[in-house]
């Protein structure tokens, strides 16, 4: 079969009734999406957005690349709104924890989950996921070099780059190297076991509130100045410069010595090595088997003792972090970070240009193309398969109101006359609340039912051709408009006696 892109291919779904060609298509589904999804143009298409969506960092990223943000309104089913150009970018660049952003403001459901998944908005993060790893990679690196010229003065950048991840003094005092700085800089033994940790993390918190401290620069100087001045009374430092004023001079530097390390053959070389992976897509299976690659990425998420342990690393990376019960939450916030980052299992939230957010953009475009293919040979189809993506994620009969395709689907399931569109809304919903309750569209077997009615009522209504091929009960009942739904299904699929 010739298929030249988004939409344009032929689906087969057979002849006769629109139940029948329902029936047909979903017998086929998985062979017919494969044609779609192995199309030489839909291939070059997701090739050319797995290897630039790890690089967006900005809205101008992507709405700078034609072909890019083509293929992102056509993954969210907005390829009517590909040239509205300034409403995408008011869109992109909302904050939807703000109910009063532009995105939260709008009733198209489509609009929010654009700027819900690229998050531009509502992030501080500046940067392409590319950058964020090779980035963290160099600071890492760089503060690890630190710390083998000065063991003090590599704990506290430790130290303070990661207690900021922390909730409380008691999951502080289960990082063993975040516990060692608390430790020495509040003068506490090491504990005889959970009990006496539990009693440290209240001594801590006594004297020194843990919300207080991490928004307070007096109370982490407070704290630094302990830890050093602990540091170098334990290990006899007695010469002119303190570790306290060693830590000032090297923040004073910080950034330019960060610089200069960057430069670095090695440093480059790495930093390279992983942009040009990350850049083509690399995901799990190229992390467990290439050492190098692995050896970068898990230094940025302070993972590098496990490089060598690829089973536990599987174990991660096949989590689904968004499962509080999945090995990698279990195991800690680093294996989450990774987890969120690198697993294809991945079904909440996901960090933009990361691999599970590539495949879920490429996922959404194959499954739209797809849609529209199936519409291309009958409406109805494509707006079955639409009903069957969505009804798990429909929680109240509004939001099915408010979306044009739903609606259209359960007003013609149930029988119900166009004019019912103008009604009070909340009619609307006691209308449908008496014929359904919503809470079965979590039973794929209920949603099977409800979108075979809806076949079966699109022919009844009118709009599809009665003719050859269609069946004969239909025709019998295609004039009346008296007869329910109900009655018509169970006429549709009654047995066949013999002949």
């Amino acid at each position: 079969m010739s298929i030249t892109g988004y939409g344009a291919a032929t689906i087969t779904a057979g002849y006769g009734s629109t139940l029948s060609q329902w029936q047909v298509l979903n017998s086929t589904l998985d062979r017919q999406m494969g044609l779609v999804r192995n199309d030489q143009q839909n291939k070059a298409d997701a090739d050319y957005a797995r290897k630039k969506l790890p690089t967006v960092a900005s809205v101008d990223d992507l709405m700078g690349d034609r072909r890019l943000y083509t293929y992102v309104m056509r993954a969210f089913g907005l390829e009517d709104q590909v040239n509205s150009q300034a409403l995408i970018r008011k869109v992109l660049e909302s904050d939807l924890s703000d109910s009063r952003s532009y995105a939260s403001r709008l009733n198209d459901v489509r609009f929010k989950q654009l700027a819900a998944a690229f998050n531009f908005g509502g992030s501080t993060v500046k940067s392409s996921f590319v950058s964020q790893i090779s980035d963290a990679y160099v600071t890492k690196a760089f503060e690890a070099d630190v710390g083998q010229k000065n063991e003090a003065l590599g704990m506290m950048l430790d130290f303070t780059r990661r207690v900021t991840g922390k909730a409380d003094w008691d999951s502080v005092l289960a990082d063993e190297k975040l516990a060692k700085v608390a430790r020495m800089a509040f003068g506490l033994p090491d504990p005889y076991g959970p009990a006496d940790v539990k009693a440290q993390a209240a001594t801590l918190e006594k004297a020194m509130p843990f919300g207080k401290y991490k928004g307070n620069d007096v109370d982490q100087g407070r704290l630094r100045d302990a830890f050093f001045t602990a540091w170098d009374t334990a290990k006899g430092n007695t010469g002119a410069l303190s570790s306290a004023n060693q830590y000032t001079m090297l923040m004073r530097s910080y950034d330019q010595q960060k610089t200069a390390f960057a430069a670095r053959w090695q440093v480059r070389s790495d930093v390279s090595y992983v942009q040009q992976k990350l850049s083509a897509g690399a995901g799990t299976d190229e992390l467990l088997k290439d050492a190098k690659l692995r050896g970068i990425v898990l230094a940025a998420f302070d993972l590098g003792d496990r490089a060598g342990d690829t089973k536990y690393l599987r174990q991660v990376l096949e989590s689904n972090p968004s499962d509080s019960n999945s090995f990698a939450v279990k195991a800690g916030a680093k294996e989450t970070a990774l987890a969120v980052s690198f697993s294809l299992n991945n079904t909440g939230t996901m960090r933009r240009g990361s691999p599970p957010f590539i495949k879920d953009i490429v996922s959404r475009y194959e499954r739209m193309s797809f849609e529209v293919s199936a519409g291309n040979t009958n409406e109805a189809l494509r707006l079955g398969l639409y009903f069957e993506r969505k009804a798990g994620s429909i929680s109240n009969w509004y939001s099915v109101l408010a979306d044009k395709a739903l609606s259209q689907v359960v007003r013609t399931a149930f029988g119900l006359p166009e004019e019912v569109a103008r009604a009070d809304i909340d009619r609307q919903v006691g209308m449908l609340e008496k014929r359904l309750d919503i809470k079965k569209l979590k039973d794929p077997a209920e949603v099977k039912r409800l979108v075979e009615k809806f076949m079966m009522m699109w022919d009844v209504q009118g709009n599809g051709a009665v003719g050859t091929g269609t069946s004969p009960v239909l025709q019998l009942f295609s004039g009346r408009s008296t007869i329910s739904a109900d009655t018509l299904m169970a006429a549709v699929t009654l047995p066949r006696g013999r002949r």
